[in-house]
This record gives structure tokens, sequence and C-alpha cells, in this order.
């Protein structure tokens, strides 16, 4: 082979093990991505990825607060929480308004007739 091969081929060797490289990377990030979705329920609309990891108990700050399907005022109410009940917050998600709404677990049975480790979603602004 002469010299002008031999960094030809040298080039595209490099150039195909960037692409490798580049492909592994976007691989990776796009299937983190994708496990972060929040899937929608049927008829409502998508939500943002959830953005909290960490768990933290909160408590509402009305009477009556409503538990939903998922993030937003269309999503279902399945009940209701009350001031005294605590909920563990492990997600958060943005409706297609920008409204933020947090994904809860129920840590006893609420005064709205909800069962211990019950999971909704209600709006973050009524939570402390």
């Amino acid at each position: 082979m002469t010299e002008v091969e031999l960094i030809m081929q040298a080039k595209a060797l490099r150039s195909l093990a960037m692409v490798g490289v580049l492909a592994t990377g976007f691989g990776l990030v796009g299937s983190s991505a994708a496990s972060a979705m929040i899937p929608p329920d049927p008829g409502g609309s998508y939500a943002s990825p959830q953005v909290r990891v960490a768990t933290v108990t909160k408590g509402p700050t009305v009477n009556g607060l409503r538990v939903r399907k998922g993030p937003g005022t269309n999503r279902t109410i399945t009940g209701l929480i009350y001031r005294g009940d605590r909920v563990k917050v492990t997600g958060s998600a943005r409706d297609s308004k920008g409204q933020r709404w947090d994904h809860v677990k129920l840590t006893r049975r609420s005064a709205g007739g909800l069962p211990s480790g019950y999971v909704g979603w209600v709006t973050e602004m009524y939570l402390y």
C-alpha cells in the first residue's frame, strides 16, 4: 500500500470509530430520556419527563385536594385528600399548560377514604 492509501484508510477507520461512539452515546441518552417519560392515559396529553427522583413527604394545604390518574386537570379524579393526610412525592411533571403536578403515594389511609399506598397525581401548588 502507498502512503496515501494508508492515510486514507486510517481516516476511514477513525471516522467509523467516531460514528460508533456517537451512535452509542446517543443511544444511551435516547433510552434514558425515553424511560423517564410518563406515558399519557387515553384521551390525555403527553406529560413532561419526571424531574424529581428523591422521595419527599408533604401534605395538602386545602381540604378536598383532587387526586388524579395523571398530571393535568383533564385527567380523571380518583379521590380526595385532606389537611393532615401525608403523601410521599415520588416524581413530578408539567402538564400541557405548564402547571407542575406531583406523583404521590399515600403514607396511610386518607380522610377521603383512599387506602394507604394509593398512587396518583395532585397539583403541586397545594402541597407543602
